[in-house]
């Protein structure tokens, strides 16, 4: 499987316990350049080829408009969402994102330090690119939550204010399951 890192603690806590599946983790930050995603995809899609496997794509058919080549050209099964919060929400996520509301999790805050510096951004550019949201939604699964003081770090750059809710991976792990058995 090639996969996203950002699902990587959550990928873990669905998987049977007895998987035997081999992944190949992506950093997050790669979204940022999609040069460098489909750079990185390539790689891997060649790296995880092997005679008799079966390779899935643990990506979102919009992480990057070449998601759906990639996938054709190397055989590969990609998953059945938009994106990685499509998965772990389904439809309820394109609600929310239509409320101004951008979708988080704990994964995804860590890795803005990446995205930054991926996309050459300070804070102001941070601040202008994120401020047409009225609030953050920190969706968590309770895998390894954020700190009182990341949170606190997260909201002073952004300046956008951030509610966090449970996540149940019951929908990310059907998501999961429909990947490894067919769509």
């Amino acid at each position: 499987m090639v996969a996203c890192k950002i699902f990587e603690k959550e990928l873990k806590a669905v998987l049977p316990e007895n998987s035997d599946i081999d992944i190949i983790w992506l950093e997050a930050a790669l979204h940022c350049n999609l040069h460098r995603l489909e750079e990185g995809l390539e790689e891997a899609l060649l790296a995880a080829n092997r005679p008799g496997c079966d390779i899935k794509m643990l990506y979102g058919k919009s992480c990057h408009p070449e998601i759906p080549l990639l996938s054709k050209e190397h055989n590969v099964k990609t998953l059945c969402v938009r994106n990685c919060i499509e998965a772990f929400l389904g439809e309820q996520a394109t609600e929310l994102e239509d409320n101004r509301t951008m979708i988080m999790t704990p994964g995804w805050v860590r890795a803005w330090p990446s995205i930054m510096n991926g996309l050459g951004w300070d804070e102001v550019d941070v601040r202008t690119n994120l401020g047409r949201y009225e609030r953050i939604l920190l969706i968590d699964p309770g895998l390894d939550s954020l700190t009182d003081e990341e949170i606190i770090a997260f909201f002073d750059l952004t300046e956008v204010p951030i509610e966090t809710e449970p996540l149940d991976l019951q929908h990310f792990k059907d998501v999961v399951h429909g990947l490894l058995n067919g769509c």
